[in-house]
This record gives C-alpha cells, structure tokens and sequence, in this order.
C-alpha cells in the first residue's frame, strides 16, 4: 500500500510541524521551570494552545483522507495520547491555575507525537479504521482516560519526591520549582476526577457500542476487566478519600501503578492483539462501510 503521508505534501508538512511545535512548547516550559525565564513563561501558554490547534488540524486532515475514519493503527494511537495528553493538561492546569508542572507532562507528550510522526510517515497506514460515532467516543473517551491516568501517575511520583526531599531536608531545585505538596495533591485527584469522567464516558460508550452492533462483550477480556478495574479505584479514590482523611502519599503508589500496569498492557496487546477487541467483524471493511456517519 502506498504510503498516504508521503504522498499528501500538506499533511507531511503538517506532522512535522506539529512534533517542532510539541518540541518547542515543552522547551518553553522547561526554560520557565529550571531557568524561571521570563520570556517563556510569557509564550509558554500562547504556544501550547497553537500546539493543540495545529494538532487537531492534523488529525482532520489525516482522518478526511479515509472518510474521517478514526483509525487504530498504534502510531495514530500515539498522536491522538499525545494531543489528550496536551489537552488534560490545558484543562488542569486552567483549574487549579498552576503552570509548573507542564514541563514533565509536556515531554511525555512530545516524545509520543514524535514518535508517532516518524513512524507514520514511514508505515503504510494499514490498520483497521473505524467511522461509528459510538466506537469513535468510546475511542476518544478511553484515550482521553488513558492520558489522565498517566498524569495521575506522573504527578504521584513528583508529590512522592518532593515529599522524600522535605523529609530529608534536601532543599533542592524539586522542592524550589515545583509546587507545595498541598498543589501537587490537588494536581493529582483533579487528574483522577477527569480518569474517572472519561472511564465512565468509555464505558458508557461501549454499552451501547455493543447494543447498536448486537455484539457480545467478552467479560473475561483483559482490557475490559483492567479498565473496570481501575475505574473502580478511581471512583474510589473520589468519593472515599474525602471521608477517610488519607492524604495522597496513600494513594501515590497505587496511582503510579495502575499508570504502569495499563502501558504495559496497552503495549503488550498492540504487539499480540491487532484488533482492539478481538472481534473478528471490525476487521471486517464491509463493516465500517456499513456503519458510517
């Protein structure tokens, strides 16, 4: 199969543009947290929101090729975590007003959307694609989840080392730019509160999914099960933390693990399981043609 990237001049220009952009923008923040530039924090913001702008024109313009199908191809996968990963970040940061962490999500991202660009432009673009709107928000809704629980887990780690750092008395460069644990606290379960929003949009979504297509769900599937799972913790973590007292070194652990745990089954199925849910009719073409918007 021809390579479609390599052939659409605009959109080859476009993916590079957006890994320079994601390059540039987590060099912004980087410089505002380590150098406390003043000329980053000014653009930082400005160059994230075109970032995400220029990431969404991409993904249109890439989509519109096959009909706007979402396709689920792991290195189309990876932009779309890329851009969630952006855009959780936008939302948490514009709720709890705290721009200090931007630089260590940021990175997670471009290292996804750099990834993804390099490999995209190389593949065939094979893999299957689908154009249902109750697959799509269960797509989107669960990528969206992904991305929160992987900020969850980011910001656990950096409330455990600061919290390390302060018991030590090691007042370092950590403990100088990042924000108070009480910051970084609310940092985290904002995170969570998005994971379990867009957890439960997935399986919502998936629901009726399942309703439209007559298809049978397998309840011993081990995606399905980890994400009920974490769900589950999620929900949990909300609703019961308020009553126990717990501050988030309880929890910090098993936030970082289930951000662990689910990479590496996200990873570990993309190698052994090509369609997303075993289902041998969403690889059929007759069925997405059958089924789109």
């Amino acid at each position: 199969m021809d390579n479609f990237v390599l052939d659409n001049i605009a959109l080859f220009i476009l993916i590079q543009l957006v890994s320079l952009l994601y390059i540039v923008t987590t060099f912004l923040y980087g410089a505002h947290f380590f150098r406390e530039s003043k000329l980053a924090q000014q653009y930082k913001q400005p160059a994230l929101a075109l970032t995400v702008l220029a990431h969404v024109v991409y993904l249109g313009l890439l989509t519109s090729l096959e009909g706007y199908k979402l396709s689920y191809s792991t290195f189309n996968l990876m932009s779309m975590v890329a851009l969630t990963l952006a855009i959780t970040y936008i939302f948490i940061e514009f709720t709890t007003k705290s721009d200090k962490t931007g630089f260590f999500v940021l990175s997670f991202s471009a290292g996804a959307q750099i990834i993804s660009s390099i490999f995209t432009a190389q593949s065939s673009g094979a893999g299957p694609a689908f154009s249902g709107l109750g697959i799509g928000v269960h797509l989107i809704a669960a990528i969206f989840g992904f991305s929160a629980i992987a900020i969850a887990g980011l910001y656990s780690f950096l409330y455990l080392l600061l919290f390390r750092q302060i018991q030590k008395n090691r007042f370092e460069l950590l403990f100088q730019r990042l924000p108070n644990l009480e910051v970084l606290e609310r940092l985290t379960m904002h995170a969570v509160a998005f994971g379990f929003i867009f957890l439960s949009l997935t399986l919502f979504a998936g629901i009726i999914e399942q309703k439209a297509s007559s298809e049978e769900i397998n309840l011993l599937e081990p995606r399905l099960i980890s994400l009920i799972f974490i769900w589950i913790i999620y929900g949990a973590s909300i609703f019961i933390r308020p009553i126990t007292g717990w501050d988030l070194k309880h929890m910090a652990y098993l936030f970082i693990a289930l951000f662990v745990f689910i990479t590496a089954l996200i990873l570990l199925m993309t190698l052994f399981s090509p369609s997303f849910h075993g289902l041998a009719i969403l690889n059929d073409p007759l069925y997405f043609d059958n089924r789109s918007i």
